[in-house]
């Protein structure tokens, strides 16, 4: 027998079984206790990593924190001690290299450098690329968010970064405005407002602040909703009495009706490929979802079969079998998803606050919701649908406000 050649075989399965995560890893948490890592392959179905932030400056560590803190994907431990260490630098005023290195010792497996508008848009889009070289999904760091706060006293929209650490007013009418949602470019935002009296849809221009009136016609302007692919706009108009569902091949276009009933439409929401539509419905007495047949207006029930009441629909971007609804239970409500597969729905919140309003993040793993208190305050709170026990961490905290309708953006770079 030739023990050189089963020696070198032993060597090869020990540093296979090594470096391919099958044995648990070590590490030493920042308060001396022995802390035990799963190993890699483990971590990944678990869609958890241990990670560190090597010798990153405390400025742009804190950003990384709290990116990642968000997240539900990463676990922080003591420097040099997780799965991976993200390490990342300034360059230049609006530029950060993010440095991925792995293994015992520590080996570089990626350096690459991000760019944008100043060094936290820069950074945001560092943390985006960490994600994907570790998890293979799309970070959502890089998105913005738009929302309705009262902060100023009256609802007005607002505009922040994925942490809300940055966040900007964009109206101040002092009337009631409501329902601000993305247009297709991230370059304006579709909102309705009572700001000349009546309900009339508007459009904000990002660029140069100039509004644009997109739907003013008797009766209630309710809401717009922007085609993702194709730019058409969704309304719902009572122009002839009941709230119905119209289509505009753009938002400067007149809308032609779609739906053509008795019933109240409401919140209309597209699929992630532009080519299908959900609103929600009293068709049969109480709200549920449905999906419109967008030549006919015909109504097709979702079996969401959870609730009297399903509403507020939110199509997940990467699974476009999944919808994500606001239904009522225990006087209340809460965020539900619906799996078509399974055809079957589950609630994703519970508790004594109401959760509604969901909206999917580009990543389909998180969402963004209102949680409403029984003093009527309410916040945002972001959930990870895919971690192994997760629960939903505030976004939005006192200071800014009672905020609601969030909308998100993530930009194509």
């Amino acid at each position: 027998m030739n023990f050189g050649i089963l020696e070198k075989s032993w060597l090869i399965v020990f540093i296979s079984v090594v470096f391919c995560g099958t044995l648990p890893v070590q590490a030493q948490s920042s308060t001396g206790a022995v802390i035990e890592l799963p190993p890699i392959e483990t971590a990944l179905a678990r869609k958890q990593f241990f990670i560190d932030f090597g010798n990153t400056s405390p400025g742009l560590a804190k950003i990384a924190s709290a990116a990642f803190g968000l997240h539900g994907g990463y676990k922080m431990v003591a420097n040099a001690q997780g799965h991976h260490s993200f390490e990342f630098k300034t360059v230049a005023p609006t530029s950060v290299s993010l440095r991925i290195s792995t293994g015992k010792p520590r080996r570089t497996v990626l350096t690459q450098a991000y760019s944008g508008a100043d060094q936290q848009t820069a950074m945001l889009r560092a943390c985006d690329g960490a994600v994907f070289q570790t998890l293979k999904t799309p970070g959502f760091f890089s998105g913005k968010y738009v929302y309705i706060s009262d902060l100023s006293g009256s609802k007005e929209i607002y505009v922040g970064n994925a942490l809300l650490s940055s966040v900007q007013s964009k109206t101040n009418f002092k009337k009631l405005t409501y329902n601000a949602s993305w247009s297709t470019d991230g370059r304006g935002i579709l909102f309705t407002s009572n700001r000349h009296t009546f309900n009339n849809v508007f459009l904000l221009n990002l660029t140069d602040g100039r509004i644009t009136t997109v739907a003013k016609y008797k009766g209630n302007n309710l809401r717009a909703s922007q085609n993702p692919i194709t730019g058409q706009v969704a309304f719902i108009l009572s122009v002839t009495g009941n709230p119905e569902l119209w289509l505009a091949s753009s938002p400067a276009a007149r809308p032609k009706r779609v739906t053509n009933n008795r019933s109240n439409e409401s919140g209309p929401c597209w699929s992630p490929d532009g080519k299908r539509l959900i609103v929600t419905s009293d068709a049969k007495g109480k709200p549920q979802l449905y999906e419109v047949s967008l030549s006919t207006g015909a109504l097709s029930r979702i079996p969401t079969n959870l609730s009297s009441h399903c509403a507020e629909a939110s199509w997940n971007p990467r699974n476009s079998g999944k919808i994500a609804f606001s239904a009522a239970v225990s006087g209340g409500f809460q965020v539900a998803l619906f799996d078509g597969q399974e055809r079957k729905s589950r609630f994703l919140t519970s508790g004594a606050n109401d959760g509604m309003q969901p909206c999917w993040l580009n990543d389909g793993r998180h969402l963004v919701f209102t949680s409403r208190a029984k003093n009527g305050s309410k916040r945002l709170m972001i959930l990870d649908t895919e971690g192994v026990g997760a629960k939903p961490q505030a976004l939005s905290g006192k200071n800014m406000g009672n905020c609601s309708q969030v909308s998100f953006f993530y930009p194509k770079f």
